[in-house]
């Protein structure tokens, strides 16, 4: 089991590091962590200490407990049953985020649905990372801003865009939008609090 988790861990962190375009320099720079230090954790040749994973883990931005959590979660299939989604609830955005796909051994992508209460959406700031961002509207009404340009989506309409350009979403339905969601890399998903 300890293997499993240490291996769990390597891969997280290498994942975080290269989703975020971090060199392992970079990363010991910002953590404090040695470069040799996060090299052997990335190989899964030592177990970190607790200071240690929390250190690195505020460096990429989750908290300790990301790293080894849900281990045994972590595989070459993923099959979810509908009535199984897990979900979380962003108060300030308004989004209820159903997961779809993130929990593959060295996933490459994030998939989820959306569903976006009246107002709600990414508006208050411009977002841009590296990867690509995919949505397909389910239901309702949104308005998709991306680089220059303004985009009404409709039930049945779909946008793909290099996430680099910046970009911005919010809902214009009067009720509830939904959309289907596809991110890469996985690490810019942005955590959120558990819904109740």
């Amino acid at each position: 089991m300890e293997k499993e988790v240490r291996a769990s861990i390597g891969e997280k962190i290498r994942r975080l590091r290269t989703g975020g375009n971090l060199s392992i320099q970079k990363l010991a720079q910002k953590s404090g962590v040695s470069p040799a230090g996060i090299y052997k954790l990335e190989m899964n040749e030592m177990t970190p200490s607790i200071v240690t994973l929390m250190k690195i883990a505020g460096a990429l931005g989750k908290k300790a407990s990301y790293f080894i959590e849900d281990v045994e979660s972590v595989r070459n299939v993923e099959f979810i049953k509908a009535d199984e989604r897990k979900s979380v609830y962003n108060k300030e955005s308004k989004i209820l985020i159903e997961h779809m796909a993130a929990k593959l051994e060295d996933c490459k992508l994030y998939c989820g649905i959306l569903t976006v209460k009246k107002g709600g959406g990414t508006w208050k700031e411009t977002i841009s990372h590296t990867g690509e961002e995919f949505f397909f509207c389910l239901s309702g009404e949104i308005e998709m801003m991306v680089g220059e340009e303004t985009y009404s989506m409709k039930e049945g309409d779909s946008i793909h865009f290099k996430a680099e350009m910046p970009h911005q979403w919010r809902s214009c339905s009067e009720g509830d939008a939904k959309m289907l969601y596809v991110l890469t890399p996985p690490s810019f998903m942005p955590e959120v609090d558990v819904a109740g």
